[in-house]
This record gives C-alpha cells, sequence and structure tokens, in this order.
C-alpha cells in the first residue's frame, strides 16, 4: 500500500530525482555526523584511486616526465572523475527510493490497511483539505504518528526525543495532538469530542449561526458580503437556509459535516478514541452532507459559502478553489469516486436556527 509522500500531493509516492534531496536534506538535519560519513563511504573508490596515486609517485614527488607523464596523468585523473561520478549516481539511485520505502516500512509496521468502498467515499469528504496540505486521505489516518508506532519505538522516543526511525517522514507527536485539539476545538477526552460532533449537527453547527445571522439584523449585509466573496447570488445564499419539500434547510451542513469529519480523523490520531468509535462517529457527521446534496459540485460548493462564512476571507476562498481544481484534476481516488449518499438524519432540524424542530421519522 502507497499514498502520497505527507506533505507532498503526487499519488502515489514514487521514486524521483528531487526525492534524493528530500532524503539528503532529512539525513542532514536528524543524523549530520551520519550524512557526512555515508558521503565518504560512495567517495571511497575514488578516494582508494587518489591514495594509491599518491603511493606510488612517494607522495607526488617521483613523477613521470615527458609523454609517459601526459598519458598517466590523464588516466588516473579521468579514473578519478568516473569513479566519483559513479559513487554519486549510485547514491542519488539509492537515496531517490528512501521515501517510497520508508512509507512502506510504515505500513508495515503499523499494519495500517487502506480502506475501499464506502468508508473511501466518506474520507473523501475530507479530500480537498487533505489535499491543500498533503496529507493522506485513503486510510482514516491523515498523516504518520508515534501513536501508531510499536510500544518500544514509542518507549524509545521518550527516552531519547531525538530518535526518529523514518528520516522523510517525521512523525506526529501525540501530545502535540491533543493539545492542538484542545486549544483549537476544546477537546481533551473522548466524552468532549463526542459532545463536539453533537454539537456540530445541531444548534452550534455553522448551519445553525449561519441561519441566525441570515435571519438577523446583519443577515442583509453578510449574505452581500458572501456573495461578492464567493460569486454566488444573495438570493441562493437566503434560499439555503429555506426547508425544501419537506426536506431540511441546506444550510451549510456540507461544511458542518467536512468540519466534523476532519476533527474526528484527528482525534482518532491522537488516540482519543478506537478505530471502530470513529468510523460509528464519521458515518454520524457525514450524514446531513451526504443526504441534502446529491453530487460533488453540490457539496464542495457548500463547502465553499462555508469557508466563507466562517473565514470573510477571498483569500481563503481563493485558495479553496485552487487546491480543489488541483484535487480534481489528480490521481487521487477521493477525485474519481461516486458522491456518497443517505438518508436525511431524523435528528437534523427542518429550519437549522436554534430551537427549531428535528426532521420527522415517518
Amino acid at each position: 500500500m502507497l499514498q502520497n509522500r505527507y506533505g507532498d500531493t503526487e499519488y502515489p509516492v514514487r521514486d524521483r530525482w528531487s526525492s534524493a534531496r528530500i532524503y539528503r536534506q532529512a539525513l542532514l538535519r536528524v543524523r549530520p555526523s551520519w550524512a557526512a560519513t555515508r558521503n565518504l563511504f560512495w567517495m571511497a573508490p575514488a578516494i582508494v584511486l587518489l591514495a594509491v596515486l599518491f603511493i606510488s609517485t612517494d607522495g607526488f614527488n617521483n613523477v613521470p616526465t615527458g609523454d609517459r607523464l601526459g598519458v598517466l596523468m590523464l588516466a588516473e585523473i579521468g579514473g578519478f572523475a568516473v569513479l566519483i561520478a559513479i559513487g554519486l549516481t549510485a547514491a542519488t539511485l539509492v537515496d531517490r527510493r528512501k521515501p517510497r520505502l520508508e512509507q512502506q516500512r510504515y505500513w508495515n509496521i503499523t499494519s495500517i490497511t487502506p480502506v475501499t468502498g464506502r468508508r473511501q467515499q466518506l474520507l473523501a469528504l475530507d479530500s480537498q483539505s487533505d489535499y491543500g496540505y498533503g496529507g493522506w486521505n485513503s486510510t482514516l489516518d491523515y498523516a504518520p504518528a508515534w501513536s501508531r508506532m510499536p510500544t518500544t519505538a514509542q518507549q524509545r522516543h521518550q527516552e531519547n526525543p531525538k530518535w526518529q526511525p523514518f528520516y522523510t517522514m517525521p512523525l506526529l507527536e501525540t501530545d502535540q495532538l491533543r493539545a492542538q485539539l484542545d486549544t483549537q476545538w476544546h477537546i481533551a477526552s473522548k466524552a468532549d469530542l463526542q459532545l463536539f460532533i453533537a454539537d456540530a449537527l445541531s444548534d452550534r453547527s455553522l448551519s445553525a449561526k449561519y441561519a441566525q445571522v441570515a435571519h438577523g439584523e446583519q443577515g442583509d449585509r453578510m449574505l452581500a458580503r458572501l456573495s461578492s466573496l464567493t460569486g454566488v447570488n444573495e438570493w441562493d445564499l437566503r434560499a439555503l437556509t429555506v426547508p425544501i419539500d419537506g426536506e431540511p434547510a441546506r444550510a451549510l451542513w456540507a461544511a458542518d459535516s467536512q468540519r466534523a469529519v476532519s476533527v474526528i480523523r484527528m482525534g482518532h490520531l491522537a488516540d482519543m478514541i478506537d478505530t471502530s468509535t470513529a468510523w460509528e462517529l464519521i458515518e454520524h457527521a457525514a450524514g446531513p452532507g451526504t443526504s441534502l446534496f446529491t453530487g460533488w459540485d453540490e457539496f464542495w460548493g457548500n463547502v465553499r459559502v462555508g469557508i466563507a462564512f466562517l473565514t470573510d476571507s477571498l483569500e481563503a476562498i481563493q485558495r479553496f478553489d485552487h487546491t480543489l481544481q488541483q484535487l480534481q484534476a489528480s490521481t487521487w481516488p477521493a477525485a474519481h469516486l461516486p458522491f456518497p449518499v443517505s438518508p436525511v438524519p431524523a435528528q437534523l432540524p427542518l429550519d437549522p436556527t436554534p430551537n427549531n424542530k428535528p426532521v420527522s421519522e415517518d
């Protein structure tokens, strides 16, 4: 199993000449002494030839003269240059394989398997975000992490924080992931995460905030601003808060689903929840987005409006558009999947404005 190299978007990772430079830079940063030593190893044949030349000429004091000098020196200098070239080429051929081999080794060590079918479709709801920073999208884990490594490796890293088993694929620290979750979302435990998902799909959702502002005194101003940012007609933006044919208003439920799936994956990588619980939460969180929208264009269009509402930034919209275009033109599995569909969740309110009634199960 191979995905893109974390931090890059080429799928799957493959042996490239630029990979040799990436590996050497990483090695120099993590183990500078070894980086210098291995360079000497690759240059060893050329160094041996130079040493033989030095000894045979008595420290370059007993050098032949005349035509013999020219032929001999030309041959020895040429041989030295050839050996240097062979050493550099051999080193590059080996180094360009390192990112791929390190990822393969990571999968073998962690026993993580790629997802297929509906699970890959659900992860695709978060694919634009993953593509934006070169994350993984064909596994529940979006990045390599210490939480997935064997206990012995984790203990060794705790004893020596500088120790890294991979040079081109730094592992995310569990403590840092948990701190980030708490800083961004006030999630410090499994219970917090479950409560966040419940809130994110109810009166604390982006959809509820959007409907509340749209129906308030600043509604016209907000809709005009969103229209300027997104190019979407103000009437279409207002229509997002109106139920259609007995189904809940679309509001920003695609954006809510995308955000919730992303947070769940982060909580799983931070080792707050197990794999089974993560998939249950993701299926639940995806419900609004996969039931109120009929295809990827509608889904991403709604996520786009959600980003404009959340950030109030044209730069954020431009970045979203650029990333989405690149994703859709890529070889990522998420770019070529049918849209996942599901029934409308019973608890979803017809009107997302807080304190409105949920959809009937009848």
